[in-house]
């Protein structure tokens, strides 16, 4: 089983020595840097933890990660899981398009090369998302340059993974993903419009993503939520209004779990993505009523619509499996 947990740094936690650790095959680390590390297998995403959560370890099975860099991408394997990052510097992310076509393309070859043909979730996190008029907006040109990339490796709609795409303020962009030498199966949400169906008004190229994905990992199978947010069919719904948005993503999320029939799972690896870091308090005593806060980490974050205050992504688990 594959597990994600929120981690407090505190003065005697050592990144290097976690990645030693037998099971720990990354780390992801909210410090509001972007910007490729020494390390494979250390992932600083470019956005901050508000709920002071600043690290993510990401455990799978029980041997010590082999890791690596290859065509400017880290990457680090357990068995038959594989996660690859790459880093977009700064300059080229004035030219967002080519910068991401470029980045698929690398990422692609590298999970390829070590026998990994299928990933099943993938993160963006782009400088400055909602910059830009019209098709010009840096999230739209993200876009365009991701389904440039899936139609050069003949992805069809059917073999989306989950994935999520969010803005950071800082420099630099970063792509991770997360692949299996087995294909997953890719879920949409009745509740709402397969994204990549999005009509013309959402830009050029509608957005490359599945709205869940499940795959068995060691012989449980579990489902991964795309960022999820206040969407019914391709609508924004209660633009301004923090608890509503709220209410219509999880019911998303809830129905979207239901039907996949994964209601026996718990729910875990909770990202809620704010737009404004006030509404924190708000969004946290919201969700402290509905889950474990040590499960949730609220980060900082610009949403792909700039009418949309948050979104959430998670995963399913069955605790009685936890390391």
């Amino acid at each position: 089983m594959l597990y994600q947990s929120y981690l407090h740094l505190d003065s005697n936690t050592d990144p290097q020595a976690a990645l030693a650790q037998p099971g720990v095959l990354a780390l992801v680390r909210f410090d509001g840097s972007c910007l490729a590390p020494a390390t494979p297998g250390i992932i600083p995403i470019g956005l901050s933890s508000l709920s002071d959560q600043p690290l993510e370890v990401i455990r799978y099975g029980d041997q010590v990660a082999e890791r690596g860099s290859a065509h400017d991408c880290q990457w680090s394997q357990i068995e038959d899981l594989l996660c690859v990052a790459t880093w977009i510097s700064p300059a080229a992310c004035a030219h967002i398009e080519e910068a991401t076509d470029d980045a698929y393309r690398r990422l692609f070859t590298v999970m390829q090369s070590a026998g990994f043909h299928h990933p099943f979730r993938i993160w963006n996190f782009i400088p400055h998302i909602n910059s830009g008029l019209g098709d010009r907006e840096e999230y739209k040109k993200f876009c365009v340059g991701r389904q440039r990339a899936f139609d050069r490796l003949k992805l069809e709609h059917r073999q989306y993974p989950a994935a999520s795409a969010l803005g950071h303020h800082g420099e630099g962009a970063v792509i991770y993903l997360l692949a299996h030498r087995q294909p997953g199966q890719h879920h949409e949400n009745t509740r709402q419009e397969p994204a990549y169906r999005y009509p013309r008004q959402y830009g050029p190229c509608s957005p490359s993503f599945a709205r869940a994905t499940s795959l068995t990992l060691k012989d449980h199978r579990q489902l991964f939520v795309s960022g999820t947010a206040s969407i019914l069919g391709h609508d924004t719904k209660a633009a301004g209004d923090l608890e509503q948005q709220l209410e219509i993503t999880l019911d998303n999320i809830r129905h979207l779990v239901e039907s996949t029939d994964h209601t026996a799972a718990t729910l875990g690896a909770i990202r809620v993505y704010l737009r404004n870091t006030e509404d924190y308090p708000a969004a946290r005593d919201y969700l402290a009523q509905r889950f474990p806060l040590e499960s949730v980490n609220f980060l900082h974050a610009d949403v792909c619509r700039d009418n949309l205050l948050v979104e959430i992504e998670a995963a399913t688990y069955n605790p009685d499996l936890l390391p």
